[in-house]
């Protein structure tokens, strides 16, 4: 009987694993609550990524559906993975599912109809599913594990039908650093008055929040990770990215999207997008979830988002927006207190894309992860049903793209070797091919509409899949004038209106508009420029290294930090009269023939040539200059302006240190530093910081009246003070300079500029140009725009008037010709010519007023200089050439 038993037991374990599918293992795979204790999305109660790691471990190590992979260490040390979902996840199946994808992805690859036809038919869609990229928008990353376990351990035909056409990438969470800091705020903050608000530090290192602003810059180490799976491993059909909203309207935002349209995305992308966000409302209303609006807020122009990015590489882009509650804490909102929003949806009111509002009542974490499941299941349901379609759609536009590229300009873009700084437009360069975009370098001269180019000129190809992308990269951004209503004041974009990449990292770049013959390869990797050491001999007593290249700023941070001397040219009339050698204010003399160690000069570009006693010895036209001590200032309100600072401050090594309110307070500042950074915040931030029951005690209030004089007194004891964009109204409004800003108490229809590039004019001879071109492009969002005021007559020398006791020196101006490079502005006459960039003394130290963002979220490599010569002034003893 006993082996009769065993027989039968035999027979139904294998009759079982035919009917659920392979691997499916259904009875070993437990629910998530049985590992993490609670319901997914109970209230006050979340999962780390550790524990989110273990329960998708546990399910791959139970079903053959899933796949669980690393794919490296975020910011700060975290293991990042990821899941591979379908009906046989082994890795010789998913090897061959990412063959089909880079032959779906570009089809030239593909050698003729019938294998295009086994394609269509065969191959699996790709979808790849982004959870909690935001923080605080956690209820994704709770819900992922419960998607997980429906999609390892279901046997209905839906489920089957999706493992058999699809393969899932899930990322549980895009910022594992990020959830962790936001859940140990959270229990921090259970039971105050401030319960689920107020952390008073970035949830991402450097981005917080931005971390969704640079998925074409790919500043970030996550960014990167995904980037390199999403372009080099999965190229996926379909992406889906989920987010969470503000909670006073609508409970879920679907696709598609607000007005306007970037031409650069192909229009199947949209409707696409019109019939995946119309599945998802239909899905969400059948199962009695109200409150699900489409074609608002969010609209279809800007780049550097995860969807957005998206776009431009032939893969349709999902974004929603649920409504959130406090991280996981439940709110009870009454009807009366739901309204519209700015765009889309002027009013809490039915409409026709707004057809069932929610009535109100409480809002829970578990309503967002059932929203959120609904809408997965919804996606993935029309992907394996519509799975043909879907990837004719992407060989479709991937055709389309080649071809235009071959028959309409540009036919290409050119990036010529003589570059001001040749390592940042080889970064360009790099970062383009990071995001799949193809590389291609001349081998011999050429000529391209009648202009002749050398041999090693970058070539850019049009005709290439990704061309929607590298044009919307190199191309200049003309964002459409749009007004709230008819006559009225301009509608503000969702997010920047310009972003063009050579322009914001100061890289010449050309395009082709007829088509060219050029011998030229294929670049696998873009190779940095290794820097050099020329003319070295036994007279060699040091080096010059010419302005010009970001990469000086590292050589100098090393130097300083090897206690090398360093000097400038503050002189070009005194040093060529010294010398006979022509090289431009801001150029490097480092007096020391062990400058040029390996070590020293590891990744850097650098040119340094041999120096002998006769240059180390011009010295009128050089100045000295020492490692500043440097203060950058940190506040409570998780700064991403700050955060960005911190991180063009580390790429490029400088050392500083972190300032809080209270040390400001506490004064006796100049002992400690030379130079103290604000970012752009804005002055009454700085000054009030956060309101009392809003954070923890220790992190309300700003620097409060105290803080403004132990600024001015640092300022006039020989400090400098180096202001970013909004953070110059601090000292126009509190120090008494005799600079306004001009657009202070405008309205948007008097001005208006949202994040665009605009044309600037340096001095070059100050020392905050040194290196500068005479015209840069520099990045304006809703930035600052200056005025000196002039009260004294020139023979009344006693006057207590600021411009006498705070002289003022102009070092930018905005163009007054061509102003706009890239995106949009409104009343451009009210900054013409106006002043940009202002130094002022005050004391024995300065001020020195940035008006625009030099460093826009790491991106504006062109304008980085203007804020590392600021810094370098501060400890710069300038000779008597001056």
């Amino acid at each position: 009987m006993m082996r009769k038993d065993l027989f039968c037991l035999s027979f139904v374990v294998q009759f079982a694993s035919v009917l659920l599918g392979p691997g499916c293992a259904a009875a070993q795979v437990r629910r998530p609550e049985v590992m993490i204790g609670h319901e997914v999305g109970a209230d006050y109660k979340l999962s780390r990524y550790e524990k989110i790691r273990e329960y998708f471990q546990h399910v791959a190590d139970s079903s053959r559906r899933v796949n669980v992979r690393d794919i490296g260490a975020t910011t700060e040390g975290r293991e990042m993975f990821i899941a591979e979902v379908t009906d046989d996840a082994s890795p010789a199946l998913i090897d061959k599912a990412m063959a089909d994808q880079r032959q779906i992805a570009d089809p030239r690859l593909i050698k003729n109809q019938q294998q295009e036809k086994d394609l269509v038919a065969g191959a699996k869609v790709v979808v790849l599913v982004n959870c909690n990229l935001h923080s605080t928008e956690i209820a994704s990353s709770q819900m992922a594990m419960e998607l997980l376990y429906d999609l390892a351990s279901g046997t209905s035909p839906e489920i089957q039908e999706i493992l058999k056409r699809t393969i899932i990438v899930l990322i549980p969470s895009a910022n594992p650093d990020g959830l962790d800091k936001v859940i140990d705020w959270y229990e921090r903050s259970l039971g105050k008055p401030w319960e689920g608000t107020g952390m008073p530090w970035l949830y991402q290192k450097y981005a917080g929040h931005d971390n969704n602003r640079d998925w074409f810059m790919l500043n970030l180490t996550e960014t990167r990770l995904v980037t390199r799976m999403i372009y080099e491993q999965w190229l996926p059909n379909i992406l889906y990215d989920i987010h969470q909203m503000g909670n006073s309207g609508a409970r879920l935002f679907v696709p598609p999207f607000f007005d306007p349209k970037n031409p650069n995305v192909h229009p199947l992308n949209d409707h696409m997008m019109m019939i995946i966000g119309g599945h998802m409302a239909a899905a969400l209303s059948r199962a009695g979830k109200k409150g699900v609006l489409n074609s608002a807020m969010y609209d279809n122009w800007w780049q550097g988002g995860f969807r957005t990015a998206a776009y431009r590489h032939n893969i349709t882009g999902i974004l929603t927006e649920a409504a959130s509650v406090l991280i996981a804490s439940p709110v009870f909102q009454r009807k009366s207190e739901l309204s519209g929003s700015r765009r889309g949806m002027p009013s809490y009111a039915i409409a026709t894309n707004f057809p069932d509002p929610w009535p109100g009542g409480w809002w829970r974490l578990r309503d967002i992860v059932e929203y959120e499941k609904i809408a997965c299941m919804s996606l993935f349901t029309l992907t394996a049903r519509y799975h043909d379609l879907i990837k004719t759609n992407t060989i479709r536009q991937a055709r389309e793209a080649i071809e235009k590229g071959r028959t309409e300009p540009p036919f290409a873009w050119l990036v010529p070797p003589d570059q001001i700084d040749g390592r940042t437009a080889v970064e360009m360069l790099s970062i383009l091919h990071a995001t799949g975009v193809e590389i291609h370098a001349a081998e011999n001269e050429f000529t391209a509409d009648g202009v002749r180019y050398p041999a090693q000129t970058y070539i850019l190809y049009c005709a290439q899949p990704y061309r929607a992308h590298l044009n919307d990269m190199m191309e200049r951004q003309v964002y459409p004038n749009r007004s709230s209503y008819p006559g009225g004041p301009p509608e503000a974009p969702y997010d920047t209106a310009g972003w063009t990449l050579p322009l914001q990292m100061g890289v010449r770049s050309v395009s082709v508009n007829q088509p060219f013959e050029c011998r030229a390869r294929r670049l696998d990797t873009v190779p940095m420029p290794q820097g050099t050491v020329t003319g070295q001999s036994d007279e060699t007593r040091g080096y010059l290294v010419r302005a010009g290249s970001n990469d000086n700023y590292r050589l100098a941070n090393r130097l300083f930090k090897a206690g090398i001397p360093l000097q400038m040219i503050d002189s070009h009339v005194g040093w060529v009269r010294a010398t006979q050698m022509p090289l431009p204010r801001g150029s490097l003399i480092i007096s020391d023939a062990n400058a040029a160690a390996p070590e020293l000069l590891d990744g850097i570009s650098s040119e340094l040539v041999s120096a002998n006693e006769k240059y180390l010895r011009a010295a009128n036209a050089i100045a000295d200059v020492s490692a500043p001590r440097l203060g950058l200032y940190q506040p409570w309100t998780a700064s991403k302006d700050e955060g960005w600072t911190r991180l063009v401050l580390d790429n490029f090594e400088f050392a500083y240190t972190s300032m809080h309110n209270a040390e400001i307070r506490a004064g006796n500042l100049r002992q400690r530093y030379d130079c103290l950074v604000l970012p752009s915040v804005s002055s009454n931030s700085i000054i009030e910081g956060r309101a009392v029951d809003t954070t923890e005690p220790q992190y309300v209030g700003g620097i409060g009246s105290e803080g403004i004089v132990t600024l001015q007194d640092f300022v006039r004891d020989g400090g400098t003070l180096v202001c970013i964009d909004r953070s110059c109204n601090l000292p126009i409004e509190h120090f008494n300079i005799p600079v306004r800003n001009v657009l202070s108490g405008k309205s948007s229809e008097d001005f208006f500029c949202p994040g665009s590039i605009l044309r600037v004019w340096i001095d070059q001879d100050h020392p905050v140009g040194y290196g500068c071109p005479e015209w840069i492009s520099g990045y304006f969002a809703r930035s600052q725009a200056f005025e000196l005021i002039e009260e004294t007559k020139k023979d009344d020398k006693n006057s207590r008037s600021p411009d006498v006791r705070f002289p003022a020196q102009v070092v930018a101006r905005y163009s007054d010709t061509v102003l706009l490079e890239s995106g949009w502005v409104r009343g451009a006459e009210l900054i013409a010519d106006k002043p940009a960039i202002v130094e002022v003394q005050y004391g024995r130290g300065k001020v020195i007023l940035l008006g625009f963002a030099v460093q826009h979220r790491g991106q504006p490599h062109g304008t980085f200089r203007l804020l590392f010569n600021s810094i370098l002034s501060s400890t710069m003893t300038r000779g008597a050439g001056g």
